[in-house]
């Protein structure tokens, strides 16, 4: 069975190795060894129904245009689970889903299609995380933190329990969050402030 990655930069490798497989790199220009044009991936996807896909690419933005493509096309997207991660046996997660090197995701927690758990990072019971999102490296959520989608969650951030975060939210590494935050805002400091409006995702 083939698998690809699309994406080639520093998330893509990351994926390849948790995956511990030969992958092929999908990009959209200047395809090297290793590598496919996205062009060339689309136009024989009939030959790669039965591959393991994988989206390798941080931007939310990015990803979820690629993701919406492969769905278009029925293309199921692949998860990428490290095994030095734990999820409890009653989370849920979506479809296209990256839980990376020691991450935890809690009970009854959901973690939606297209979404991107990254190393060391904690997601409490009841969580739900937003479609096309990413947590990166030593995110925490407290219990019970719902957020929207296309949500992008900054370095060393941390949620306290019960927030509500809404759409194309960008928190700023290092900040806490201590209350519920509107869509298309960027927040930070401790405690987090809203520092502009962003436009809609």
């Amino acid at each position: 069975m083939k698998n690809f990655i699309f994406g080639a930069s520093g998330h893509a490798y990351v994926l390849a190795s948790v995956l511990d497989v030969d992958v092929t790199f999908v990009v959209s220009s200047n395809a090297g060894a290793g590598q496919m044009l996205e062009y060339d991936f689309f136009h024989r996807i009939e030959d790669f129904r039965r591959s393991n896909i994988y989206i390798g690419i941080g931007n939310n933005s990015v990803r979820k245009a690629i993701y919406c493509k492969l769905s278009s096309f029925d293309m199921k997207v692949s998860n990428c689970i490290s095994k030095n991660s734990f999820i409890s046996r009653d989370a849920q997660l979506g479809q296209g889903v990256a839980i990376l090197h020691g991450s935890v995701v809690g009970a009854r927690a959901v973690i939606a299609d297209n979404t991107i758990v990254n190393t060391l990072s904690s997601v409490d019971h009841d969580c739900v995380l937003g479609i096309h999102s990413q947590v990166t490296a030593g995110v925490t959520f407290g219990g019970t933190v719902k957020t929207g989608s296309g949500c992008f969650f900054g370095l060393k951030t941390g949620i306290i329990p019960n927030i509500v975060i809404g759409d194309n939210v960008v928190v700023m590494a290092g900040s806490l969050v201590t209350k519920n935050a509107p869509d298309n805002v960027l927040i930070g400091g401790s405690p987090a402030q809203i520092i502009r409006r962003i436009d809609a995702a």
